[in-house]
């Protein structure tokens, strides 16, 4: 009979996590998918549209907020007036 496990199956032997044989290592995997034109365009959309909603969140602080994470109010502003593409 066939071995069933896939070539991406994590085994378990002697307490220790070993990848099957022919297993392609995840770091290798992400890289591939990251090589992608459409996941590299998601990737950035997704960058921006979190980095818009941590600035506006930031700007919702008050100052006696800001104070405490040792932030001062220009620095917010100067943050926010970032164009979008700008981390």
């Amino acid at each position: 009979m066939e071995d069933p496990m896939r070539p991406t199956d994590v085994t378990r032997s002697s307490g220790l996590y070993t990848a099957a044989p022919g297993a392609v290592p995840a770091a290798d995997r992400v890289a591939r998918v990251t090589r992608r034109p459409l996941w590299r365009l998601l990737d950035v959309l997704f960058s921006v549209m979190e980095r818009r909603k941590q600035r506006h969140a930031l700007m919702g602080l008050d100052d006696h907020l800001l104070k405490d994470i040792g932030v001062s109010r220009s620095e917010v502003e100067q943050e926010v007036s970032k164009p979008f593409w700008r981390g």
